[in-house]
């Protein structure tokens, strides 16, 4: 991705005077919009990696450190039942967040102890043991990223992820220009297009960017962004465009939504039941056998039709009926 800068007439370019790549991150930006949304989560309802359990130790770590305890390695290798090498390693992921004292405890370092809440703990240890999702300044990211939580500016979702690593320099560009409402000209598909940029978004493990074209909310997958400018031109973020990208669980943006009714089989109702797996999901109805009656909205058929395929012949079609017909033409042209 190349990286520019513009300005438009009447605009005088200023220096932002950062320290590190990173450094706008801690700075609290008042009235900006939140950057970065992570949606990740459970494929298709099976069982996920060891990240989770790594999240898991890391989060009830820094809940301990956080009351203000100071523990050995020994003890939390005996809580968590792993090796004092597994758990040093965690300590490790967490250093500039955690320090050891000279008596061999760890304690949360003091700027940090007793001002983090459950939810902002569970989200940096969820970060921090999917690192690679970030910039490769990773370290100093997850440090700012401590220092903002309280801002909402990351949702975190799940553990896969494309092996594309972000750039720093077009990280820092687009974090820049959606906090500070800034136009930006990239090309995309072989166009060009102007856009707003309102929030950079990992949807399970893929990074793109939302932002609204002629006034339409869409997203760019950041690995197909060939070119991109940001200028000094601005815009007024909208208030309608931040909720729609925040109550979608998906990158697939549209204000009209399609509701899909479907039946869960018994075998199956677990997982339905367990976690959302499609889009929007509601359970309307759990039917005396064990199955479900579940609804689903949708933007595209392409969003939820992957999905069902997965889970034949556990769930089935209800409504709509040209949605069902469609379905059952892509099975016979596969079996033809």
């Amino acid at each position: 991705m190349v990286v520019g800068k513009w300005h438009s007439p009447g605009h005088e370019q200023t220096s932002s005077g950062r320290d590190s790549p990173w450094a706008h991150i801690v700075t609290p930006c008042h009235g900006a919009a939140a950057a970065f949304v992570v949606y990740m989560g459970e494929e298709n309802g099976m069982k996920v990696s060891g990240h989770d359990t790594l999240a898991f130790r890391l989060a009830g770590i820094l809940l301990k450190l956080n009351q203000g305890e100071s523990l050995y390695l020994q003890d939390l290798a005996d809580e968590f039942r792993v090796s004092e090498r597994t758990v040093y390693r965690d300590l490790c992921r967490l250093a500039g967040v955690v320090e050891r004292d000279a008596s061999g405890r760890y304690r949360l370092v003091p700027e940090y102890r007793g001002k983090l809440n459950s939810r902002d703990l569970e989200t940096f240890a969820k970060l921090a043991g999917v690192e690679d999702l970030f910039p490769s300044s990773s370290s100093r990211f997850l440090l700012a990223l401590l220092d903002t939580l309280s801002q909402s500016s990351f949702l975190v979702r799940g553990h896969h992820y494309e092996k594309l690593k972000p750039h720093d320099t077009s990280f820092q560009q687009l974090d820049d220009a959606i906090r500070q409402h800034r136009r930006c000209v990239l090309t995309y598909a072989d166009k060009r297009r102007t856009v707003e940029p309102y929030r950079l978004i990992n949807s399970k493990g893929i990074w793109y960017l939302a932002a609204t074209e002629d006034c339409a909310l869409k997203s760019f997958s950041l690995s197909r962004i060939g070119q991109l400018v940001v200028g000094d031109d601005v815009f007024d973020p909208s208030a309608d465009v931040q909720r729609q990208i925040d109550e979608d669980d998906d990158v697939w943006f549209s204000e009209e939504k399609t509701e899909v009714l479907l039946t869960v089989a018994p075998q199956a109702a677990y997982y339905f039941k367990r976690r959302k797996l499609l889009p929007l999901q509601i359970i309307d109805k759990e039917l005396e056998n064990g199955g479900l009656i579940v609804s689903s909205r949708i933007s595209d058929e392409r969003q939820i039709l992957p999905l069902i395929r997965y889970w034949i012949p556990h769930v089935r079609i209800l409504e709509p009926g040209w949605l069902r017909e469609q379905l059952e033409c892509n099975l016979r042209d596969f079996l033809a």
